[in-house]
């Protein structure tokens, strides 16, 4: 086996599925620590806003050939990914408890990004070396993209929409009975 199937394989296989589980823990202390009841809305739409800016690096990914361009798109959303979840952190602290294992959790949700680019710039490094600022599509999204797409929607996106909701109904159950 050469070293870039091996490179695309540890992506794949390891760190994908890696990240999607630490996100589904970090959800399930979301869903204890009863976020809706404490850290709120603001912490919620950050959840999104992390699920989005990732959410366009997959697409990028599997919609896109890696080239500077493309690159540059994916530096910039994991660059974004971490600022958004250093303001997560920081609105959180003192209003949510956030337990050691969490904050472990946060930590592989952190680093898995940065190496998976990492690992992409090594997997691709002709292709960076090229000046080349377009974007080019792939011909037609294999298999292996659909799995993508579907797997980061279910186990990604619907536990970050479900904390969204329940984050959106108590902050209407609370300004209904204020009035």
């Amino acid at each position: 086996m050469t070293l870039p199937a091996l490179l695309e394989g540890l992506l794949i296989w390891a760190f994908y599925p890696l990240w999607l589980v630490a996100g589904l823990v970090d959800y399930v202390f979301h869903r204890r620590t009863r976020i809706e009841d404490t850290s709120g809305g603001r912490e919620a739409w950050l959840h999104v806003a992390q699920f989005a800016v990732l959410g366009i690096a997959a697409a990028a990914v599997t919609g896109l050939h890696i080239n500077r361009m493309t690159f540059a798109l994916l530096a910039f959303c994991v660059a974004a990914h971490s600022a958004l979840a250093y303001a997560d952190i920081a609105i959180t602290e003192g209003r949510r408890y956030i337990a050691p294992l969490e904050q472990q959790v946060h930590g592989y949700m952190e680093v898995l990004p940065v190496a998976a680019l990492a690992i992409l710039a090594v997997l691709h490094w002709e292709a960076l070396s090229i000046p080349e600022w377009t974007w080019r599509a792939k011909p037609s999204p294999g298999p292996r993209a659909w799995a993508l797409v579907t797997s980061y929607l279910a186990v990604t996106g619907l536990p970050v929409l479900e904390e969204l909701l329940r984050c959106l109904r108590r902050f209407r159950h609370h300004e209904v009975k204020d009035d």
